[in-house]
């Protein structure tokens, strides 16, 4: 199983000029059956970046296009996340947000995040999904 990062979402739903292709490959590969996971917070924080970006944005049409991609699993934070992040924060120099996505990733036994933030270079996770120029 691989972790979605928001910036996949982002992109994605964005369709951004440079990683839009990528992140919708990976968004096709998901809807193919690939097993993939997520945290509540991703879909909370694509939400607010969309809304902020978007001039017709619609949080209705953003949780159907999630809730069709049938083998993404979202996962709720917990509290012991957040504990977990502040150590996680320390050991790799995350800030609070990657660090949390580390902890629920990990949490859930993924080995590789899709993802084109650098900061997880510096993770047990593989960052996967997008070249990296």
């Amino acid at each position: 199983m691989r972790y979605v990062d928001v910036n996949v979402f982002v992109y994605w739903l964005g369709d951004d000029l440079i990683y839009g292709d990528q992140a919708t490959e990976i968004i096709s590969r998901i809807e193919r059956g690939e097993k993939a996971a997520t945290s509540s917070l991703s879909l909370w924080l694509t939400s607010v970046v969309l809304g902020s970006l978007a001039e017709k944005y619609s949080e209705q049409e953003f949780i159907e296009r999630i809730k069709a991609l049938g083998f993404l699993r979202v996962e709720p934070l917990l509290f012991d996340d957040y504990e977990k992040a502040m150590e996680y924060m320390k050991t790799y120099n995350l800030d609070l947000e990657d660090a949390l996505h580390l902890t629920t990733a990990t949490r859930l036994g993924a080995k590789e995040i899709y993802s084109n933030d650098a900061d997880f270079d510096k993770t047990p996770l593989k960052r996967t999904g997008f070249s990296i120029d």
